[in-house]
Order: C-alpha cells, then sequence, then structure tokens
C-alpha cells in the first residue's frame, strides 16, 4: 500500500454541505441557543475553579444525550461505577414521593441528623434498562494514561457512541517525560483531532489554575495549562457556583448586575454558567438552579420571559481600549473581579 505524503488537499474536491449539521440537545434551553446545540465533530471546554459543579453538569448533559437515543463514552475521573451510576440515575429520574425513599442513617441504635435520598428499586431497574448500551464508562482500575482513554474511546465508538466525557484532564496520566503544559496540550489536541476525525462530540473537564488574588470569574486564559488548550476547544463554558458566596461582597454584588442586565436574577439562582467561546450563536449566560434530591441542575427562569435573546450580550471587559465589538461592556466596578 503506497503512503499518501502529500500535505495537501483540492478544495475542488470537496462535497456539497447540507446547511444543518448533525447535532444533540443540551438540557438547557439558552446553551442550545447559544451553541446552536451539540455539534458533532467538535472538542469542547468545561472549566471552573474546584468543586463549582462541573462533572454534575457534565453528567447530567450525557443524561439527555442517552434520552434522545444517543450513545455516550465517561471517563468519570476519580468516580467509581457505583458512585457515576448513583448521580446519572437520579439525575434521570424526576423527584417525586413516589420515585425516592429516604433513609436516615441509624447509629448505636438511635437516628441521626444524616439523610440520604435513593431511587427506589422499581425506578432503579427502569434507570437501569434506559442505560443499559446507551452509556459505557471508563474503567476506574485501568491507568487512565492518554493511550488507554484513546483506546476507550476506539472501544467506545464502536459501540455506536457519539458523545464522550473526560473529567477531567488533569486525571489523564502522563507516560512521558515532558513538561505538564506540554502534556495537557498534547491531550487536548489528541481528542479535539479525534473528535473531528470520527465525528463524535467530545467534552474535556478542566480546572481554572490558582493565582493569588482571589476573584468570581476565572477567564479563557486561566485555563490550567498552555493557551493550547484553550485554542482547542470550539465551545468553551464556565460554571460559577454562587450559593457559597458572601452575598454582601462588592465581588457578589457587581456579579449580580451583571446577572441582571443579561435578564437573570442571581439571588434566586444557585451558579451561573457562561459561554465564554463558541462557534455557535454567540456568547452569553444562566442561571442555573441545583436539586441535591437529584443531583442535577435546572435553568432559572428569566426576569422577562417575553424578552428576545440579544445578540450582544453584555459581559465583564477587562480593558475598554480592546472591546470586542460584539459585547457590549458596561460601567462597573470591576477591579475586584478580575
Amino acid at each position: 500500500m503506497t503512503e499518501n505524503k502529500s500535505f495537501i488537499k483540492n478544495i475542488g474536491d470537496v462535497g456539497y454541505q447540507p446547511a444543518m449539521r448533525d447535532r444533540f440537545m443540551f438540557p438547557f434551553s439558552t446553551l442550545n441557543y447559544l451553541l446552536s446545540g451539540g455539534i458533532y465533530g467538535r472538542l469542547a471546554i468545561w472549566y471552573s475553579k474546584t468543586d463549582e459543579g462541573k462533572s454534575t453538569v457534565a453528567s447530567q448533559i450525557l443524561c439527555y444525550c442517552v434520552k434522545q437515543g444517543i450513545k455516550c463514552f465517561a471517563d468519570f475521573g476519580e468516580d467509581t461505577i457505583d458512585e457515576a451510576t448513583e448521580r446519572i440515575f437520579k439525575q434521570y429520574t424526576p423527584y417525586d414521593k413516589e420515585n425516592y425513599v429516604s433513609q436516615n442513617f441509624i447509629y448505636n441504635e438511635k437516628p441521626t441528623n444524616i439523610w440520604e435520598y435513593h431511587l427506589t428499586e422499581e425506578k432503579w431497574e427502569e434507570a437501569r434498562k434506559v442505560f443499559n448500551e446507551k452509556l459505557y464508562i471508563f474503567d476506574i482500575m485501568k491507568s487512565p494514561n492518554l493511550k488507554n482513554i484513546v483506546k476507550a474511546l476506539d472501544e467506545a465508538r464502536e459501540k455506536g457512541c457519539k458523545v464522550g466525557l473526560i473529567d477531567n484532564l488533569e486525571n489523564v496520566e502522563s507516560v512521558e517525560d515532558s513538561s505538564e503544559n506540554k502534556f495537557l496540550k498534547d491531550v487536548a489536541i489528541t481528542l479535539r483531532d479525534y473528535a473531528v476525525k470520527y465525528n463524535m462530540y467530545i467534552m474535556l473537564v478542566c480546572h481554572a489554575r490558582k493565582i493569588e488574588k482571589e476573584y468570581l470569574v476565572p477567564e479563557i486564559e486561566d485555563i490550567k495549562g498552555s493557551s493550547a488548550v484553550s485554542n482547542t476547544g470550539k465551545d468553551i463554558c464556565l460554571i460559577l457556583r454562587t450559593d457559597r458566596m458572601d452575598k454582601d461582597s462588592k465581588q457578589y454584588k457587581n456579579l449580580r448586575k451583571l446577572v441582571e442586565l443579561n435578564n437573570y436574577d442571581l439571588d434566586t439562582a444557585d451558579g451561573v454558567i457562561m459561554v465564554k467561546k463558541t462557534k455557535g450563536k454567540g456568547l452569553g449566560m444562566f442561571t442555573i438552579g441545583y436539586s441535591r434530591q437529584t443531583h442535577s441542575y435546572y435553568e432559572c427562569k428569566k426576569l422577562d420571559e417575553s424578552k428576545e435573546p440579544s445578540d450582544k450580550p453584555i459581559m465583564f471587559v477587562k480593558d475598554e481600549k480592546v472591546v470586542d465589538p460584539n459585547l457590549v461592556p458596561i460601567d462597573l466596578d470591576i477591579s475586584n473581579i478580575f
């Protein structure tokens, strides 16, 4: 077999492409609007600081994909298959007294203040049948190096999986003697190329790097690793958990103003999802609430449901001299946010 050594392709060989590419839908209406759905052949990056809800949102997206009949693969990092299964089965099942049972932990024959919610056996079996041969999870007993993850993706693709999740970038083990930034870059590029080659949608969970100055809104350049990591993502989304923020702080008040200008009420929410980069409709944000029983988020209502989505969402800008023409700057004191 003769190896093709050419590095160029003739654009005239490209066939007609239909206007609408194949995609899936997210469990959040505004996210579908901003990203134009989950378009296959892309690497998406979800990032935030530690313990902000990235894994919860990511598994919820997989759950919603399965409901659409789409087969998925997930590397849930340090989660065992039992832990991942319990979370995603709860995300699948609506919360009401017929679907869940509450259990009180008994210690020394006395009830404690520890309660847990579990699915009934009937609902567990219902969820198991739905997810059977629809969701495949990386074996936590295998080394999560890049070579093994690619092999797992190959296995999942052979099963018909179209959506994949790697949670998270730092969990991928290095088997080469290279700098951390170079290794993280190589992982991101490998996953991007895989998504493009096999027309999959792969979500990569990343952490925002730690810096000395505390702030609320990490930017794309704060994603851990070199800028090459963020450059690989066609869609990049930030998750902010706001339920534990100091509501009297200057940072929170400024964030509340920003969210209100985007047609949402921060005080009634548990978090915010911001689209920071996309090849879809555009940038923007929306607030989310959290259900502790089902371990899932839901999109909060807008302040004015009749208001049309803006093509120029209002976002913070660092330097008025280099304002993106697609963004509308606001006159706020943001010195304590960035």
